[in-house]
């Protein structure tokens, strides 16, 4: 679109299954009301950081710290999650993965973390529900923030694109959550700022 960009994190493509990270589908969905949005937006992030690969999932003996991901993110199945229990769950991976509860600034805090090739969780609330999805990257208009590129555990992955949402009007007070199925208007809760010790590198523009 003119006078439009993306910047995605570095290690996020796309195929026709929709977002690929280290060459695995990265879009994990939740079950349409078990309200485990946040946990599988964890286990998303730790994918797209190359902490675990989606076989990793898969295995018949899960690895220790994945499991006690996993065991601490299915105790809020059927209940949701608050950013505690969101950086509770990454907690086992502190080595290599940092983790901030951004409070102050959150939305030009969120368009930082988001070029610096971190990834952001973020908790909005509407007239249908409160939700958890993970913010991969930017969209600019005249090299402004507009929207944050998301996936949402709830919605299926679009082909050839490596994200299946919008956070549209970012910043603003006309914040739109905005899929394949409705546009609706939201409220920002809580950002989870998560990215890995090792580097900080900066997010790729799309062509």
């Amino acid at each position: 679109m003119l006078g439009r960009r993306c910047v995605l994190h570095s290690q996020l493509s796309f195929g026709r299954s929709g977002a690929i990270a280290h060459q695995n589908k990265l879009l994990l969905r939740q079950g349409d009301n078990d309200m485990a949005c946040g946990h599988h937006c964890v286990l998303m992030a730790l994918m797209l950081l190359g902490v675990i690969s989606r076989g990793d999932l898969h295995e018949v003996e899960l690895h220790e710290r994945l499991l006690e991901t996993c065991l601490r993110g299915q105790t809020r199945y059927f209940a949701g999650c608050s950013t505690t229990h969101i950086k509770e769950q990454i907690a086992p991976f502190d080595d290599q993965v940092q983790c901030r509860h951004l409070q102050r600034d959150v939305a030009a805090r969120t368009v930082e973390a988001l070029e610096s090739d971190h990834v952001c969780l973020i908790r909005f609330s509407s007239d249908s529900y409160t939700h958890w999805v993970l913010a991969v990257g930017l969209m600019y208009a005249d090299d402004k923030p507009h929207s944050l590129l998301v996936l949402d555990p709830l919605m299926e992955g679009i082909p050839l694109t490596p994200w299946n949402a919008l956070l549209e009007h970012w910043g603003s007070k006309k914040l739109r959550n905005t899929n394949a199925r409705w546009s609706e208007k939201a409220t920002v809760e809580t950002v989870v700022q998560v990215g890995l010790r090792s580097r900080r590198g900066t997010a790729i523009q799309l062509p």
